[in-house]
């Protein structure tokens, strides 16, 4: 029976994981905690630069074009469903229920200084996990395409009455972020 179990033994070593294996990574992953991780929108920004420079690559200018295409109808939809998520509690659709009711956790991915200039919002960011995901792996002139369209198109699927000016961006060289978002008066 022990030649049978120092058999086993040896066996599970080369025929697969074991509880043992398990345990000693759950160990180690506690222990080593987020040191070597990517947050899941730096890998989103990789995978998108990654698909952008192959449609460039391959495509040129029309593959580019797709792309930024592909992110305006992302944006619009974005916005259109935050839109339907406020009207569906009764509100209305003001850059305040945009922010209370939008489908990202902008806490967990930016850092950011907000101040009220002449009744508008502006945001300056000066940490982006996009960026920085674009950044790690040398893919900035991709990372920027997405950049150039997102924001405005889900503020337009939103609410067209609002507007966003991007006067600075970190992806365009800049050293921060600059969001103006602008509420027309009717």
């Amino acid at each position: 029976m022990k030649t049978y179990r120092k058999w086993l033994n040896i066996t599970n070593q080369f025929e697969g994981f074991t509880n043992d294996d398990l345990l000693e990574v759950l160990a180690a992953q506690k222990e080593v905690g987020d040191k070597y991780k990517t947050h899941f929108f730096a890998m989103f920004a990789q995978l998108l630069c990654t698909i952008t420079e192959n449609m460039v690559n391959k495509f040129g200018e029309q593959g580019r074009e797709v792309i930024a295409e592909s992110i305006k109808k992302y944006g619009l939809e974005r916005g259109r469903r935050i839109a339907e998520l406020v009207k569906s509690l009764g509100k209305d659709l003001t850059l305040k229920n945009f922010f209370i009711y939008g489908d990202l956790d902008s806490r967990s991915i930016l850092k950011y200084k907000p101040k009220i200039v002449d009744g508008n919002l502006e945001l300056i960011i000066r940490d982006c996990v996009f960026c920085n995901g674009c950044e790690e792996w040398g893919k900035e002139e991709y990372g920027k395409i997405y950049c150039e369209y997102v924001d405005q198109a889900i503020l337009e699927g939103y609410n067209p009455d609002l507007i966003l000016e991007l006067p600075a961006r970190m992806m365009l060289g800049d050293k921060k972020c600059h969001f103006r978002y602008i509420v027309k008066k009717k």
